[in-house]
């Protein structure tokens, strides 16, 4: 084992001494920095963006001439809301707006005005609570305005009126749902519904304001809001192809230098058996996989708060397991999902270094290696649509475990366990290819 180590250490004497070696750790701060960088600006163009807002008291003014001139059924209730609404100068963007709507729809004539003074003037929002709580039907929204009540959460409190909204919609889709009648379809929708109810229920019963697994990726963000700590950091994740382009690159010259170089003879003279030396180039390439992917990871943390700032860091990962609601950190969340990844790119990597070891060529191993990282997933893509279910057991339909593990695969009957057994399977075929170029040919 010593001796092992020992070829291990020469070899990464031999790999950092390279230029290219330090131009790629370069490269992977850099990425870092240019990932929170645009992520800034892209925060500070849709800050910038203009947004036309309508004058509360045209708004108004607009339903009530359109109520005058239509009047629809029951259209005293709502002439009587924006009537008050424009008098006492409600803005549209005030979260009390679609509580009054609320009232509109449920209380008619003196008891809407009382009712009104109450949220607007009196700041008497039990009140409102317990009348909106007596006149609806819906069990989701009478579990709501109890909560507010038991709780003492007066509407305005954004986060808390989120996580009930989302309690509140949850209670009243499930206790619509007849457990008798459902598909599989919709019988992981009423799961996730459960899900959905549990986690808001666990915020708000432990004053957790975030949760970080509902934070988007950049790509889907809208609004400058949706932009923070984390989105950024969970969306470096999907930047550790990056490194898997920088990876094949070592990978598929670590072996076809040597030869190319005139080196090999000098490196088998020693005195150790083949495949150590194969071997220990092979840890080489992928223990400096995991370093440029550490590196990426501890430079996004000060890259993000210099140009996003640390707000939130603290906010925890929540999850369901069997029923249960777990908290995680979300820094370990960060690490799963940078392991999970990363599968991909140690695949690619193995492949490369399998061709390098047969044909001796690094352009030809980088090449081949490239294109089929780049070609695979269409590959497949194009056979699925083909309904051609034996490609699920090709290398590259089981590369994203982390959509696998999320329950959304690209194949039927693709459980995490077969892709891993799947991609154990390609990886021995590559290893055992570099062993016998190696190994057993002639220099």
């Amino acid at each position: 084992m010593a001796k092992f180590f020992r070829l291990v250490k020469n070899e990464y004497i031999k790999t950092l001494k390279r230029v290219s070696t330090k131009i790629m750790l370069v490269l992977v701060v850099l990425a870092a920095v240019a990932l929170s960088g645009i992520a800034a600006f892209g925060k500070s163009q849709m800050s910038n963006e203009y947004y036309y807002v309508e004058d509360s008291y045209d708004y108004y003014q607009e339903q009530i001439d359109w109520l005058e001139t239509t009047q629809p059924v029951g259209y005293e209730n709502q002439l009587t809301l924006y009537e008050y609404l424009q008098e006492a100068g409600v803005e549209l963007d005030d979260v009390r707006y679609e509580v009054a709507e609320s009232l509109a729809a449920t209380l008619e004539g003196v008891e809407l005005v009382e009712s009104l003074d109450s949220l607007f003037v009196n700041d008497d929002w039990q009140a409102v609570c317990e009348v909106l709580r007596d006149n609806t039907i819906n069990e989701g929204d009478k579990w709501a305005y109890q909560y507010r009540i038991d709780n003492n959460i007066p509407f305005g409190d954004t986060w808390k009126d989120d996580a009930i909204t989302q309690a509140a919609q949850a209670k009243t889709a499930l206790a619509a749902v007849d457990l008798d009648m459902l598909s599989s379809d919709e019988a992981e929708q009423y799961r996730e519904m459960q899900e959905t109810e549990q986690l808001a229920l666990y915020r708000l019963d432990n004053n957790i304001e975030r949760n970080t697994a509902d934070n988007m990726s950049l790509f889907d963000t809208y609004e400058a809001d949706q932009i923070d700590f984390w989105t950024v950091f969970y969306t470096s994740a999907s930047m550790i192809s990056i490194v898997g382009l920088l990876i094949i690159v070592v990978a598929g010259s670590s072996v076809a230098s040597e030869f190319s170089q005139g080196t090999i003879k000098f490196l088998l003279i020693n005195p150790v058996k083949r495949w150590k030396i194969l071997m220990s180039k092979y840890f080489t390439v992928i223990s400096l996989g995991y370093i440029m992917l550490a590196l990426l990871y501890l430079v996004m943390i000060p890259a993000i708060g210099v140009f996003i700032g640390f707000d939130g860091i603290s906010a925890p990962y929540l999850y369901v397991d069997d029923g249960v609601v777990h908290t995680m950190s979300s820094f370990l969340r960060a690490v799963q999902m940078y392991l999970l990844n990363s599968v991909s790119i140690i695949v690619m990597a193995t492949l490369a270094f399998a061709i390098s070891s047969l044909f001796r060529s690094a352009a030809f191993s980088i090449g081949v290696t490239v294109f089929l990282m780049l070609m695979g997933n269409t590959i497949v893509t194009l056979l699925r649509a083909f309904n051609q279910d034996w490609a699920r057991y090709l290398v590259f339909s089981n590369t994203d475990l982390a959509s696998i593990a999320e329950g959304t695969p690209l194949f039927a009957q693709q459980s995490l366990t077969f892709a891993i057994v799947v991609l154990i399977a390609h990886m021995a075929v590559f290893i055992l290819t570099a062993w016998d170029g190696f190994v057993k040919r002639e220099v």
